[in-house]
């Protein structure tokens, strides 16, 4: 039998379900294996600064960052299934998306599970009932250790109770509605997923549509996105097809544009000055800081626009009302990691832990 490839994360974990949604898209074999974000030795010899999963290949390689994962177990994924379209333009925009889920969605998702009491006690519970298993004390033990301790988070990811209500209405719903008008029966980018479909797979499988709060707005504002989610998590199931060829469709265009009514301008601010204000439209705000993982993904980033610049990609982004947040910061650019060797990068934390 081929080994199983052991993913050391939390069912109910973002990055996690990331991971193992495309694991189960190329057909690998895995199993969990429940881990906190600190207590996986082995990746910490090697490295690892926290920030699960942790993945285990099945030659018994260790690697972790959910984005480099896929990245780097792309490069010998079937054609056929591979998830970074050959196309400049739509690859990056692949990598805007996924960056855009990862580093901006991950706040209300996180924050609306420890702010609502229906998402504390389903999702409190099932942590807890992983981790005891992880550490070894009872789950009445680590619930509220738990749970204590992921509300005390929350100001590091700009979520406060003054202002949670405008990350649900101001960011959230008008997220899942413009996805809703856009899947249809397919993917982001036509009719095979990309990275950017698993970005989303792994926030909606593990919040958004898992957490009851959020999955009752999810199935008010975008059935579609659960649709989506269901897709995914079912691969054996379905038939795909081919990415777009051509003019992208201005669904599409509407979902890029998300990314320019907060996350954008907020990220070219705060990766320059060290943090930045949120301002939303009920009068509310958020004081977010850049951590050192996100000021180095925001130069990531840019490097890939200036290696995919052409009049088409910028035609795009103009559409979307999001070019001047590239075309202006290519002095900000980095460089783009090499992904040909195990993903093990230096940081991978949304945010330090306590």
């Amino acid at each position: 039998m081929t080994a199983p490839w052991i993913v050391h994360g939390l069912t109910r974990s973002y990055f996690t379900r990331k991971v193992t949604g495309y694991l189960d898209y190329t057909d690998r074999p895995w199993r969990l294996q429940p881990c906190t974000p600190t207590t996986h030795e082995p990746a910490t010899e090697a490295g690892w600064t926290g920030g699960i999963p942790v993945v285990t290949t099945d030659t018994g390689e260790l690697m972790w960052d959910s984005t480099t994962i896929i990245e780097h177990l792309d490069l010998v994924t079937d054609p056929g299934r591979r998830v970074l379209p050959d196309d400049p333009t739509l690859r990056f925009l692949a990598h805007l998306l996924d960056d855009f889920s990862d580093e901006w969605f991950y706040r209300p998702a996180v924050g609306s599970r420890w702010s609502y009491e229906p998402n504390t006690v389903t999702a409190g519970w099932q942590i807890a009932q992983e981790l005891s298993a992880a550490i070894g004390m009872p789950g009445a033990f680590v619930r509220p250790n738990v749970v204590a301790a992921m509300t005390a988070s929350l100001p590091r990811l700009g979520v406060t109770a003054e202002n949670i209500e405008a990350w649900m209405a101001e960011v959230l719903v008008p997220w899942v509605a413009a996805l809703d008008a856009h899947l249809g029966a397919g993917y982001l980018f036509g009719d095979r997923p990309s990275i950017a479909d698993f970005a989303l797979f792994g926030a909606n499988e593990a919040h958004f549509i898992g957490d009851p709060y959020c999955r009752d707005l999810v199935d008010e504002h975008g059935p579609g996105v659960v649709a989506h989610t269901q897709r995914l998590l079912q691969p054996q199931d379905q038939t795909f097809g081919e990415w777009y060829d051509g003019e992208l469709p201005g669904s599409l265009i509407d979902v890029i544009a998300q990314a320019g009514r907060h996350y954008l301008p907020w990220v070219a601010e705060a990766a320059v000055g060290g943090s930045a204000t949120v301002e939303f439209g009920d009068g509310s705000t958020a004081d977010i800081e850049a951590s050192s993982f996100l000021i180095a993904a925001r130069g990531v980033m840019l490097a890939r626009y200036v290696e995919a610049r052409s009049p088409e990609l910028d035609a795009v982004l103009e559409r979307a009302g999001v070019l001047r947040h590239f075309a202006d910061h290519v002095d900000e650019a980095t460089a783009i990691p090499d992904v040909s060797q195990a993903a093990r990068p230096t940081e991978n934390r949304p945010y330090s832990i306590n």
